[in-house]
């Protein structure tokens, strides 16, 4: 089973079934989650993507390399446009989202604007879009990475370009790997479970800083059922682009 379809399934686990769900550009293991979730555990969640559609038919749907794809929108029950959906942010109806992140700190802090210096950087990153704006106001925040690593996982970001955890409001923060589920809390950087055939020294010698480890489990995995829907949403393997060949 490839690294994908776990990281999809547990996005997906992540998902309630009267949440309001948004992902932005670059985004084919959220698009899955939202759809596995949508059509398991979560048929009443509302799902909202980059190319303006509400809730698009699963029948007619197939993954593209972009997200903002028009055919992303086919047979949607609605058309939404982008900065709608800060307006139900604002008003505290857009439950989570989904975000990557170049950089990821210890409090769950996310840099996707440059590494280095932001006046004279060495990579200039796309940038964090509305991640500024929405980071501190949904409830739920899932930022992923295909790349676990210490060049993500650092002490310090060049950048912050979007809030973690925050003590004191109610945001549940998760973090996402090619390795492991994390959550951020009060208690830090907890490490809830690591994928099958992954150790806990391995996520722990591919991070800057020690994450908390206590009560670890192995992530759930995509079952026959899930993983043939995902296979029929992503038929082309769009899902395997986001990983190092």
């Amino acid at each position: 089973m490839h690294t994908a379809d776990v990281m999809i399934k547990a996005m997906a686990m992540e998902i309630g079934n009267n949440d309001i769900f948004l992902h932005g550009l670059a985004s084919p293991l959220p698009a899955l989650a939202m759809h596995l979730a949508k059509l398991t555990h979560a048929p009443h969640m509302v799902y909202i993507n980059v190319a303006d559609a509400l809730d698009p038919e699963p029948d007619s749907y197939k993954l593209c390399l972009s997200s903002a794809d028009p055919r992303h929108a086919l047979n949607t029950k609605a058309v939404i446009e982008l900065l709608e959906t800060f307006d139900l942010a604002a008003k505290g109806k857009l439950t989570g989202m989904f975000l990557g992140g170049a950089q990821i700190d210890s409090k769950g802090n996310i840099n996707l604007t440059c590494i280095g210096d932001y006046y004279s950087p060495k990579v200039k990153l796309p940038g964090g879009a509305a991640a500024a704006y929405l980071t501190p106001i949904v409830k739920k925040l899932i930022i992923w990475t295909t790349n676990h690593s210490k060049r993500v996982f650092v002490e310090k970001l060049d950048f912050v370009t979007g809030l973690g955890y925050e003590e004191g409001k109610e945001k549940d923060v998760t973090v996402i790997t090619n390795m492991a589920v994390f959550k951020v809390t009060k208690e830090g950087f907890v490490l809830k479970s690591i994928h099958p055939d992954v150790t806990v020294e391995e996520v722990i010698e591919n991070m800057s800083f020690s994450p908390v480890v206590k009560d670890v489990e192995t992530t759930p995995t995509p079952s026959k059922d899930e993983l043939k829907l995902i296979e029929k949403l992503d038929p082309d393997g769009v899902r395997f682009s986001e990983f190092k060949k």
